[in-house]
């Protein structure tokens, strides 16, 4: 069967893991190749602000010769060009050789103009790179992918600065020789992410339709109004990582640090953004992006209040602090954007709808990294940016700083208009993200999803029906929705331990599908929920439901709900017609609720006029010495060893516990002999006696047992066998010994 351009789940496996490692060494080639070495290059050829400001968006700007992209690589392998890019924008990168033999303002054009090209070459990777994103991943689990690659471009990344940072600090490699030298391992690292992607699957090629100019694809993308506002995000944030970049040669030029505390800075930078993509790979395929975004956008323009106001005379320590707060939020939210517009990149038209999308980042880019490199200027000549007092705040970029606060403040308002179907809300999403439990939810979720051993699942699904949470409630409801799922029962199960009213409707749906395999399970869960009036009116008409096991269970928890006896009439019609012993149960603990004075003890030889088995009769004995709590020696325990043994075996110990009763002690050995030659009519009336004796008129419990006893006098001897006589013996000697004299 021929293959279709979407690849299996076998092979987004596959895509993946290979794309987890090109970011690995992507993260490696862009921190040596990047923006940081490049700030400290063109810091040491003394190169100004504006042409800092260039440097911070040149990633983005490179994006203006996207409208001519598509047309010239159409047709094409998308993977096959993506590997050529990485390998390109690599190797051309040995041009920066030749700074060893340059000066001044050639120095810098050579800089400038060398990661211009780089710039162009990774940009038009990004533009395949997202579509091979989404070809690895499905929507269910794309945030965490996204997240997951984040994180191993910026662990990689960590690394290689700390270690640079090490290098650097050597007085021999801190200037030229240190710097390039790491540029030329970048140059390898590039080679290594080529590798990797050209063995990703891949059966897309580059498609460019004749017309579909950027023009109409924005057009198109802006007159749908979900588009329209995922992109808005995309582009705000993205716009504000390039003024944000400006915060790297602000701690040179302003708090003049050596390069190595500048590289150890990005290294701060690239923490806060591995802690950003493992609080979205946790959150954001079960919260949605648009809540996180909210919050993340709040914690943002904080922390770049921070930066505003912040004199430079405090010292690198809170400038770091406020750099990881400010690139953690924003880290967040672009990996969240990337998320959303993920979900709508076109399938047959992806080429054009990125280049589109980086092309609007690009033209932001450089107006914004122009007016960044402006407004650093314009600070540099004031002496102190605000005063209150004689206190001065602020610092030379304190009007870029403002300038970026404007543009989160739009963010979020794009944010908050923005409504993404499935997300949670803001305050919902903050219960989760912002309290143990929820965050304990999310914790056990992600282990349900990893773990396979039934007995560790089944205590997962426990502590998980325990917790309160928001997002656990979705996980059980999606769950109970599911028509067969191992989980499924054990979360009926644990919804009967710790009720919750939020799902209510879910188990009643549940409860009354008679062809649910769940059904008797969630009719018992149920009767936990006894304030609910929704609850008591599905168990009143389970009364009459399809099955005759669904209308024991039924009455039980309708019995737990009610505890009174408006439907016990009822319950005692149907029981009548018990075919099962499970169900027999499950009726005679709902009289035992309903019926507060016994009645149904009356009844206590039903079941061997009904004819039923040896198994069914013990248990219901057993059953009914349950309810009275006659204490020691237990019923049941006395039938397993009878099962288990013979007529000493199960009556000696009890017989001579008995023997505290005169009836018992009279008799002792005319009960051994009785049952060991069957002679039930003897044991009969040796209980017969004990019982006709016994005042037990203070509880009516009790006189309905003793009648219900008493009705063996008129019963057929051939009908009773040792389950029987040994049940008589045992209420018998129970009631003698419950009673007044």
């Amino acid at each position: 069967m021929p293959k279709t351009k979407y690849l299996s789940e076998a092979e987004k496996r596959y895509g993946r893991h290979l794309l987890y490692w090109s970011e690995i060494f992507n993260g490696i080639g862009f921190s040596l190749l990047g923006d940081t070495i490049i700030y400290l290059l063109a810091v040491h050829f003394g190169a100004g602000n504006i042409a800092l400001g260039y440097i911070s968006s040149a990633t983005y700007i490179a994006g203006l010769i996207l409208p001519f992209a598509p047309m010239f690589i159409q047709g094409r392998n998308m993977i096959k060009v993506q590997a050529l890019m990485w390998i390109l924008r690599g190797l051309f990168c040995v041009a920066y050789l030749a700074l060893f033999y340059l000066q001044g303002g050639y120095a810098i054009a050579v800089l400038l103009g060398t990661y211009t090209v780089f710039c162009i070459f990774r940009m038009l990777g990004i533009i395949l790179n997202d579509f091979t994103q989404k070809s690895v991943s499905s929507a269910t689990n794309r945030g965490r992918v996204v997240a997951n690659l984040n994180v191993a471009y910026q662990g990689s990344s960590i690394f290689v600065k700390f270690i640079s940072s090490i290098i650097t600090s050597v007085q021999r490699l801190s200037g030229l020789v240190g710097l390039i030298g790491l540029q030329m391992i970048g140059v390898l690292a590039y080679v290594g992410a080529a590798m990797c992607i050209r063995k990703i699957p891949c059966r897309a090629n580059v498609e460019y339709k004749k017309g579909r100019t950027i023009s109409t694809v924005f057009h198109e993308a802006m007159g749908n109004i979900d588009v329209r506002m995922r992109l808005f995000l995309r582009w705000t944030f993205l716009s504000l990582s390039v003024v944000l970049g400006m915060s790297v040669p602000f701690m040179s030029t302003e708090l003049h640090l050596e390069s190595s505390l500048v590289i150890l800075y990005s290294v701060a930078i690239g923490l806060s953004v591995v802690l950003s993509g493992i609080v979205s790979r946790h959150f954001a395929d079960r919260l949605g992006s648009r809540p996180l975004i909210i919050w993340s956008s709040w914690l943002l323009l904080v922390s770049l209040v921070c930066w505003v106001f912040a004199p430079s005379h405090l010292g690198p320590v809170p400038f770091f602090i406020f750099g990881f707060l400010a690139n953690f939020a924003l880290g967040l939210i672009n990996i969240l954007s990337v998320r959303l517009v993920a979900f709508v990149i076109p399938d047959d038209d992806a080429v054009s709808f990125t280049s589109m999308t980086n092309f609007v980042i690009a033209v932001l880019a450089l107006v914004v990294g122009v007016v960044s490199g402006i407004l650093v200027d314009a600070g540099d000549s004031i002496d102190g940016m605000f005063l209150i007092g004689t206190f001065k705040f602020g610092n030379d970029y304190s009007f870029m700083f403002i300038f970026a606060f404007v543009i989160a403040a739009i963010g979020l308002a794009v944010a908050f208009r923005f409504r993404e179907r499935g997300s949670y809300s803001t305050n919902d999403a903050a219960h989760v993200v912002f309290s143990v439990h929820g965050i304990q939810a999310v914790s056990m979720i992600e282990k349900l999803n990893h773990t396979e051993d039934p007995a560790k699942r089944k205590a997962l699904l426990l502590a998980l029906g325990s917790n309160l949470t928001g997002v656990a409630t979705s996980e059980l409801r999606a769950k109970l929705a599911s028509p067969f799922s191992e989980d499924k029962q054990e979360v009926v199960q644990a919804l009967g331990y710790r009720p919750r009213q939020a799902l209510v409707d879910d188990l009643i749906r549940l409860a009354c599908d008679d062809d649910s395999f769940v059904q008797l399970d969630a009719i018992a869960t149920l009767g936990a929920y006894g304030k609910n009036e929704k609850a008591k009116r599905a168990l009143v008409g389970l009364l009459d439901g399809k099955w005759s096991s669904v209308r024991s269970v039924a009455s039980k928890s309708l019995a737990r709900i009610m505890e009174g006896p408006e439907y016990l009439d009822t319950i005692n019609i149907l029981s009548m017609n018990a075919r099962h012993i499970d169900e027999e149960i499950d009726y005679l603990i709902a009289k035992r609720y309903m019926d507060h004075e016994g009645k149904f003890y009356r009844d206590f030889f039903l079941s061997v006029r009904q004819g039923r088995s040896a198994t069914f009769r013990q248990t219901r004995y057993a059953v009914l010495a349950s309810f009275l709590h006659f204490g020691s020696p237990r019923l049941a325990k006395l039938f397993e060893l009878m099962n288990n043994g013979d007529v000493s075996d199960f009556l000696t110990d009890f017989l001579t516990e008995a023997r505290d009763i005169s009836d018992i002690d009279e008799h002792y050995d005319e009960i051994f002999a009785a049952f060991n030659t069957e002679d039930w009519r003897k044991v009969r009336d040796i209980c017969l006696g004990m019982a006709y004796s016994a005042d037990v008129s203070y509880d009516p419990r009790f006189e309905n047992l003793r009648q219900g006893i008493l009705a063996a006098a008129s019963m057929d001897l051939s009908m009773f066998d040792v389950q029987d006589a040994l049940a008589e013996l045992y209420f018998c000697y129970s009631l003698k010994k419950n009673s007044r004299s």
